[in-house]
C-alpha cells in the first residue's frame, strides 16, 4: 500500500472512530505483506445432484444475474468492494466501483 493510501485509511479511520488512538502506523507495516486470497462473485446457483453429474465440456450454467451486474470483490471471503465486470486485452477484469469503509471492512474480516 502507498504512503498516501495508508495515509487516506489513517484520516478516514480517525473521522470515524473519534476518540480511539490511532497510532497504527507500525501496526500497519507489519501486516501490508500478508497475503490475501482475492476473489470476485459473479453469481450462485443452487442445482440438484442429477443435473451437475451431467454437466460436460461446453456446458453452461445460468447464473441469477444479468450480465452488467455488479459484481462483490472479496478479501479472504469477506465482502470489502464491488465492481464491474470488464473485458482488457482479451481478458476478464473487474472495475472496482465502490469500496466498503475501513470500519466495515474491519468489522467483516473480525
Amino acid at each position: 500500500m502507498s504512503e498516501q493510501a495508508e495515509e487516506a485509511v489513517q484520516t478516514e479511520l480517525q473521522e470515524e472512530t473519534p476518540g480511539v488512538d490511532m497510532d497504527i502506523q507500525p501496526n500497519l507495516e507489519a501486516i501490508m505483506h500478508i497475503p490475501l486470497e482475492i476473489s470476485v462473485e459473479l453469481g450462485r446457483v443452487r442445482m440438484p445432484l442429477h443435473e451437475l453429474v451431467h454437466l460436460d465440456r461446453g456446458s453452461v450454467v445460468q447464473l441469477h444475474k444479468e450480465a452488467n451486474a455488479v459484481v462483490q470483490i472479496l478479501a479472504n471471503g469477506a465482502v470489502f468492494a464491488q465492481g464491474e465486470v470488464v473485458k482488457a486485452d482479451g481478458k476478464l477484469g473487474v472495475r472496482v466501483t465502490e469500496v466498503v469503509s475501513p470500519t466495515e471492512r474491519a468489522l467483516a474480516l473480525a
